[in-house]
C-alpha cells in the first residue's frame, strides 16, 4: 500500500518543488527590479523635516517618499545619518537590510530539504523587503531573535511602534500567563508612541492606498473578525510549539493592507526558546 503511494508521494514533492522554485524565481525578479531603496526616501525625508523644523507627518498617499507613519524616536534616529552622504547611507542600509533578511532565514537551513524549500519561499519575499530598503527585514530578525527572550517586550514594543501588527504578540505572552511581560510589552510600546502627540497630527496619512490586497477593504467587519480570531488562536495555543507561527499569522492578518514583502513576517515562527525562559504552561515529566 504505502508502495503504491510512493510514486504520488514524489509526484506530488517534484511538483511542489516546481511551484516553489517558479514562485521563487518571479518573486528574485520582483525584488531585483525594486533594489532602489526607495522606501529609505520615507525615513531620510522625515529626518529631514526634523531638522529643519518642519512637520515631522505629511500628508501624502502610499509610497509618497515623504509618508511617515511610525513613531518619533525612528526619525530621530536618522537625524545623525542626514549629515553624511546620502548615497553612502543607501549603500549601508540596504546591506544591513539584506543581512537580516538572509539571517531570518537562517536557521530552516537545520532543516533538510524542507527547509531549503521554505527558505527557496521565503528569502525572495524578504530581500523584496530590503530592495525597498523598508525596514521589515530587520523588525523580522529582530522580533524572531528577541520576542521569545526576556527582553521580548523591549523588542515586540520598538516593532510595533514602527509596525503596528506586532503588538498582537502580546496574546502570546498573555495565553502563557506571562503578565508582567505583557504588561511590560503595552506599556513600552505606549511610551514610544506617546510623543507622536507632540506633533501637529493633521497631516498623518490614514489611507491604505488603492489597489491593494486587504480585506479591510472588503469589508471592516470580516477584517475584525479573521483579525481577531488570529489574535483569539495566538493566544489559546500559546503554550505549543505553534505559539510563534500562530503569533505570526495574527500578525499578517492584523494588517490593514498586505505587500507580498510582508510574508516574510511567517518567519517569526522560527523563533526558538532560550533555555532560560519556560514558556506556560511548563511540560510535565512523568515518573516511572
Amino acid at each position: 500500500m504505502i508502495a503504491g503511494r510512493r510514486p504520488l508521494v514524489v509526484a506530488g514533492a517534484a511538483a511542489l518543488a516546481v511551484l516553489i522554485g517558479l514562485v521563487a524565481w518571479t518573486e528574485l525578479n520582483h525584488a531585483a527590479s525594486l533594489a532602489d531603496g526607495r522606501d529609505m526616501n520615507a525615513y531620510w525625508n522625515a529626518a529631514l523635516r526634523l531638522r529643519d523644523g518642519e512637520p515631522l507627518y505629511r500628508a501624502g498617499v502610499a509610497n509618497d517618499s515623504n509618508l511617515y507613519r511610525y513613531a518619533p524616536w525612528f526619525a530621530v534616529l536618522w537625524l545623525p545619518l542626514t549629515f553624511l552622504p546620502k548615497e553612502a547611507v543607501l549603500v549601508g542600509w540596504m546591506a544591513l537590510c539584506l543581512a537580516a533578511a538572509v539571517a531570518a532565514v537562517a536557521p530552516l537551513l537545520r532543516a533538510g530539504p524542507v527547509g531549503w524549500a521554505a527558505v527557496a519561499f521565503l528569502l525572495p519575499f524578504g530581500l523584496e523587503g530590503a530592495a525597498y530598503g523598508n525596514v521589515q527585514p530587520l523588525l523580522v530578525i529582530a522580533l524572531l531573535w528577541g520576542a521569545p527572550r526576556r527582553s521580548g517586550p523591549i523588542w515586540v514594543a520598538l516593532a510595533a511602534s514602527l509596525k503596528l501588527v506586532p503588538i498582537v504578540l502580546v496574546a502570546v505572552y498573555l495565553g502563557r500567563r506571562e503578565w508582567a511581560r505583557a504588561a511590560w510589552t503595552v506599556a513600552l510600546f505606549l511610551a514610544l508612541v506617546a510623543p507622536m502627540l507632540a506633533f501637529d497630527l493633521s497631516g498623518y496619512a490614514r489611507d491604505i492606498g488603492s489597489g491593494q490586497l486587504s480585506l479591510l477593504t472588503v469589508s471592516s467587519v470580516l477584517f475584525g473578525v479573521v483579525a481577531m480570531a488570529a489574535v483569539a488562536a495566538a493566544y489559546r495555543w500559546a503554550g505549543t510549539r505553534w505559539a510563534w507561527l500562530l503569533g505570526s499569522l495574527a500578525m499578517m492578518l492584523g494588517l490593514p493592507r498586505f505587500l507580498l514583502y510582508e510574508i516574510s513576517f511567517a518567519t517569526v515562527a522560527l523563533a526558538e526558546e532560550p533555555r532560560d525562559v519556560v514558556p506556560f504552561p511548563p511540560r510535565v515529566v512523568e515518573s516511572t
